[in-house]
């Protein structure tokens, strides 16, 4: 049976051995990624389905040289890279672009590169990323095991939290300065919840949960500077709830110091009313 020429990409520019810049049927620039594929073709020349391992539409106008991290990286690294991320998509329901595959590559060759000379690696050591991104850090370690299994190695369990980080950062197109530090508030709040209430929270709650969602959108949006205006109206409600929640609402004010503190914000009545409810419930169900 002949080839589909139906799917057939057309070669724009070769990047490296394993990488060619294409365009589709639709006239749009594509990264295909195949052993060899580099190697094999020059510009104008088709490239088939049975030669592809994987096709990213080319949004970002990523220069050669991020590309050429590939020829560092041995294919079957990469290979293992984009397993890991077809994993992660099926199960964090989210999309990747080509740029999480190379630094995902890139740094599962580094921390093999480590392991294989007997150093330690860096490697990510953050509570936080277990805590308030579990989904992440169950996928870090499905790719632990995965890149164990392919290259008969023992990378450390603790290796699933840095996976699990650059999943983070790519899933939420958030720098890794600002994923941390939103992690670092989210546990700084947390705890400022848990000392004024006197209480462990329980963090298989759907209430927790739906805090800690809360918690990383307020902060996200801080730190981006895309803090919603107040609503008129607010102030008033929040006055009328303060006598039913007292206990709360210093709680409240707690959590509005301390962002002052840390990122030079004030919390808004909108923003007290929102923090107030969720720690009401969580009152609640902890009491519960």
């Amino acid at each position: 049976m002949g080839k589909d020429r139906g799917q057939v990409l057309i070669v724009d520019k070769v990047v490296n051995n394993n990488i060619v810049i294409a365009k589709d049927f639709r006239g749009r620039e594509v990264v295909a990624i195949g052993k060899g594929l580099g190697f094999r073709k020059n510009k104008n020349q088709p490239v088939y389905p049975d030669e592809i391992m994987k096709t990213y539409v080319l949004v970002d106008q990523a220069g050669s040289g991020v590309f050429t991290l590939f020829e560092e990286v041995p294919f079957e690294v990469i290979e293992t890279a984009q397993k890991i991320i077809d994993h992660a998509q099926e199960h964090l329901k989210g999309t990747f672009n080509v740029n999480l595959l190379i630094s995902l590559a890139d740094h599962i060759n580094f921390s093999m590169i480590q392991y294989q000379r007997g150093n330690e690696a860096p490697k990510l050591v953050n509570e936080e990323v277990k805590r308030f991104y579990k989904e992440e850090y169950q996928v870090g370690q499905d790719a632990v095991k995965m890149i164990n299994e392919r290259f008969g190695i023992t990378l450390p369990k603790e290796e699933a939290t840095s996976i699990a980080f650059h999943l983070i950062t790519a899933t939420e197109n958030k720098s890794n300065h600002q994923t941390l530090a939103i992690m670092k508030a989210v546990s700084d709040i947390v705890k400022i919840v848990e000392d004024h209430m006197k209480v462990t929270l329980d963090e298989d709650s759907l209430t927790y949960s739906r805090f800690i969602i809360h918690l990383k959108f307020f902060l996200k949006n801080i730190l981006s500077h895309q803090v919603v205006q107040g609503v008129p109206g607010m102030e008033f409600l929040l006055d009328q709830i303060r006598t039913e929640y007292t206990d709360a609402i210093g709680c409240v004010r707690k959590i509005s110091d301390y962002i002052v503190k840390k990122f030079n914000y004030m919390c808004s009545d909108e923003d007290c009313i929102y923090l107030m409810l969720h720690i009401v419930r969580l009152y609640e169900t902890t009491k519960n």
